[in-house]
């Protein structure tokens, strides 16, 4: 009798610890404990899968883990989206999206959770930038060498329609090229064809599927390089490191400005302290010289913006973006 009391002595002294350390592993130094799986919502190739792949050559975790990228394509990135937003906040799945994506699925109507409100943004690391692009087949075909040659060939053929594709629907890009399209006055022109990726849209574009197209900056480095695609102009305020000679829309009188800030998402309710961890790591990388070479050459700019900041900047690109929503919804 007197062995066992003791053994229940024992037991009572001993579990408070062992509890004590098991909370310490679920959200203290020892986490993560295991790779953390992160979401690319889109097919291999595009620019979140690049930017994930790119980051995880460089990323430090504690206790030398890592990410694990896994593509969920579907739906231009909700399904994926959705699944991350779904899973359990324990800091083991996360995701790569773009903000303005992530947006669009709200004030579509596509879904009537605003995800990327309602879920956890880690933070925002690069910049990216629509670029409208024509391929050296209809540029051939059409004497296409820059923007004004588009616009004067739809004007001068008016009974004929060509094809325009964007990555994804109802959502920024869709929305950005079709205003782009309206001030140049060529809406008209187009048919506006979807596709569920950035790299399904360039090589449709590659095989003049489509004659123009709506492609991030990050998607088309190595055919621009090649010469397969010709980028005729930026959707942005200012040119851009990887295309400076390519003119923007603000240069071309045209009021239609985006960008495409990329970063990592997480579901509700996950615990800050991870949401610390991964941070953190994630600045680390974007402070790294070699990284920001490296992603550079990829069409980005490294931008590196915490939770905080990214979640204000959020509220106002809703609140700026929402009245063209409604537009695109009454049609």
């Amino acid at each position: 009798m007197k062995k066992f009391f003791s053994l229940i002595l024992v037991l009572a002294i001993v579990a408070p610890a062992v509890f004590a350390t098991g909370g310490s592993q679920q959200g203290g130094p020892s986490y993560p404990s295991k790779p953390i799986t992160c979401i690319v919502p889109y097919a291999p190739g595009g620019g979140s899968d690049t930017l994930v792949r790119a980051v995880m050559k460089s990323i430090k975790l504690p206790n030398s883990q890592t990410f694990v990228a896994v593509n969920v394509e579907g739906a231009a990135g909700f399904t994926g989206g959705m699944r991350a937003y779904n899973s359990a906040p324990d800091g083991y799945t996360i995701m790569t999206h773009n903000t303005l994506d992530l947006l669009s699925y709200f004030q579509s109507g596509q879904d009537t959770i605003p995800i990327i409100t309602e879920g956890t943004t880690i933070a925002l690391v690069v910049t990216d930038y629509n670029v409208i692009s024509t391929n050296k087949i209809a540029a051939a075909e059409y004497g296409w060498k820059n923007v004004e040659d588009v616009v004067a060939w739809c004007k001068a053929n008016p009974d004929k329609k060509l094809r325009w594709g964007i990555t994804g629907s109802q959502n920024d890009n869709w929305i950005s090229s079709q205003r782009v399209a309206k001030a140049l006055g060529i809406f008209d022109s187009f048919i506006y064809a979807p596709y569920d990726s950035g790299a399904t849209c360039r090589t449709a574009s590659l095989g003049n599927e489509v004659q123009l197209s709506t492609n991030t900056a990050s998607e088309i480095p190595g055919v621009v390089a090649s010469g397969d695609n010709i980028p005729l102009l930026v959707i942005n305020s200012t040119r851009i490191n990887s295309n400076r000679n390519i003119p923007t829309t603000l240069e071309k009188g045209i009021n239609v400005t985006t960008t495409k800030p990329r970063g990592f998402f997480g579901p509700k309710g996950m615990n800050p302290a991870h949401v610390k961890v991964i941070a953190d790591a994630l600045k680390a990388v974007c402070d790294d010289r070699e990284f920001q070479e490296t992603i550079m050459k990829l069409g980005f700019d490294v931008v590196f913006v915490d939770s905080a900041t990214a979640k204000d900047k959020t509220r106002e690109w809703l609140a700026e973006l929402q009245p063209f929503y409604d537009e695109f919804k009454k049609k």
